[in-house]
Order: structure tokens, then C-alpha cells, then sequence
């Protein structure tokens, strides 16, 4: 049998132990990715390497990441990129990092959304995936991202200009819809609004990869949660003409509290709410009455 004491196997294995540890998910997923990472690498070159030593450079460089994660620094700020759907974007501290459930909000919205009736909004868009997204599946269509935090206009700037979409998507600071309600006729017609907003309701969150790291103004609604739903509604049936879709993103158990904000509101029908992967209802489709 190989002795692998001392190796980048050994050390991967230590690194495991302690992740697991401290409750850490795919605890060995994250320590190869980190490794990878401290390698300048990918996973291919990791495995070659198991069955050697790991250079003292590497090794503390490594054990830098290791430490940061063990403090439930998000392994994707870590890493400087999150994977979404089937390509990634930049994140940092300060810029929401995009969920895997938000993948089936673009998926629906694609099917909803018909780019010859016009431009499409990414509101609350934080590292701009979902206007990245939109833009990357229709060549033809423009996309509005808005959110009122700077980092995350910054950093959605630069994953459009990552994915060559800076001529079709253009990024706004704003309180939601505001701007959009002043400068409507300037901008023309719009063809739907796809909004991921904060949804938890305050003390709600106790991970403490979200609670401690990302930023709160991404993902606290406010003492309900549905705080943000309130406004974005009556301004979404402002804007949209009759047809045009109204999609969300909802927290868990919030869908009844949303259909009635929808129905209280009075312009919308054809009201429909899919469910995510883990059979959660999690996105909402209205459209405009």
C-alpha cells in the first residue's frame, strides 16, 4: 500500500476532517476547490498531484483559503466566482451571490418573456447573473439591471463586459422601479420585469455564510419579509402593458402572501407559481391584466 503521509493527498484528507468538522458542506468538494485555487489549477491538475508533496508556498497559500472558509467566509467569495446555469460571474464581499433556485427564475422567465415586445428588467440584481443570463440566451433582446447597492452595479458592470453583453445591458442604481417610472417614456417598450429580491424577514437568517458575510440589504426584506414585494408590484402594473409578465422569486411559505398582494393590487391574472428543485414554490409569474 502507497504511503500518502505527507502528500497533497494526506493534506486534502486533513482538510476534510476539519471542514467537516465545523458543519461545512461537501466539506471535500470545497477543500479540492480550494486547493485548485490556491494552485492556479483545476481539479485535473489537483488529482495529479495527490500522490505528491505540496510546496510551502502552495501549502500556506492553501491554508490562507482553509482558514477563511473554517470562518464561514462564503466559498465563492473566496474563489472570486460563482457558477450559474451554465457559465459563472464575478461575486466579492458586498455583492449577493446568485442561488442555484434563481437558475429556474431565468428558465421561466425566458418562456415568458417575448424580446419583439421589449426590453426586459434584472431588478434587485445584485452580481447581474440574471441580466447575464437573459442577455446570453436572447442575442437580440436589451436588458435594464438595476439595484441601489454600488458593489453590486460595479460588479454586474463587469460580468456584462465579461460576457461581451455591455452594449445590451445596462446597469442603473435606483430604489426599484423609481427611475424607470420617470424616465418610462424615454426608455420604450418594456416586455417584463424578473426581480429576485430580499425576502427573508429580519432575524429570519442564522447561516452564518449569509448572515455574517453577504450583505443584508440583498437578502432582509424587513420585519415580514414581504416588504419589498409591497412596492415592487404596484409599480411593476405602473409600467407593464396588459400581457407582459411581472416574475418573482419567492422565500419559502411565501407564495399565499404574494398571490394576495397580486389580487389586492387588482391588474393582474394568469397567475402561476412554479416549483424549484427541492419542491419549493419559488417562482411567481403575473401578468398584466
Amino acid at each position: 500500500m502507497t504511503d500518502t503521509s505527507g502528500t497533497t493527498a494526506s493534506l486534502l484528507h486533513e482538510v476534510e476532517r476539519r471542514f467537516r468538522e465545523r458543519a461545512i458542506d461537501a466539506p471535500r468538494v470545497q477543500a479540492m476547490a480550494l486547493l485548485a485555487h490556491a494552485l492556479g489549477t483545476d481539479r485535473a491538475g489537483v488529482l495529479a498531484r495527490l500522490r505528491e508533496p505540496l510546496a510551502a508556498p502552495a501549502a500556506e497559500t492553501f491554508e490562507s483559503l482553509v482558514a477563511r472558509r473554517l470562518a464561514h467566509e462564503p466559498l465563492q467569495y473566496i474563489l472570486g466566482r460563482a457558477h450559474f446555469l451554465d457559465f459563472s460571474v464575478r461575486v466579492a464581499p458586498g455583492v449577493f451571490i446568485p442561488r442555484p433556485e434563481t437558475e429556474q427564475l431565468v428558465e421561466t422567465a425566458l418562456e415568458a418573456w417575448d424580446e419583439a415586445h421589449g426590453w426586459a428588467i434584472d431588478l434587485c440584481c445584485g452580481s447581474g447573473a440574471i441580466a447575464v443570463a437573459l442577455g446570453r440566451a436572447r442575442p437580440n433582446a436589451r436588458i435594464l439591471a438595476i439595484d441601489r447597492a454600488v458593489a453590486a452595479r460595479r460588479m454586474a458592470l463587469r460580468n456584462a463586459r465579461d460576457h461581451q453583453l455591455q452594449d445590451r445591458v445596462t446597469v442603473c442604481g435606483a430604489d426599484l422601479l423609481t427611475a424607470v417610472a420617470t424616465n418610462a417614456d424615454a426608455l420604450g417598450d418594456l416586455g417584463a420585469i424578473v426581480c429576485n429580491p430580499p425576502y427573508a424577514a429580519c432575524g429570519d437568517v442564522t447561516q452564518p455564510e449569509v448572515r455574517d458575510h453577504e450583505p443584508a440589504l440583498a437578502w432582509e426584506a424587513g420585519p415580514t419579509g414581504t416588504e419589498v414585494y409591497i412596492r415592487v408590484i404596484p409599480q411593476a402594473a405602473a409600467l407593464l402593458r396588459p400581457g407582459r409578465p411581472l416574475l418573482l422569486e419567492l422565500g419559502y411559505g411565501q407564495e399565499h402572501a404574494v398571490r394576495e398582494l397580486l389580487a389586492s393590487d387588482g391588474r393582474w391574472d394568469r397567475v402561476t407559481i412554479d416549483d424549484d428543485f427541492q419542491g419549493i414554490p419559488r417562482v411567481l409569474t403575473a401578468r398584466r391584466r
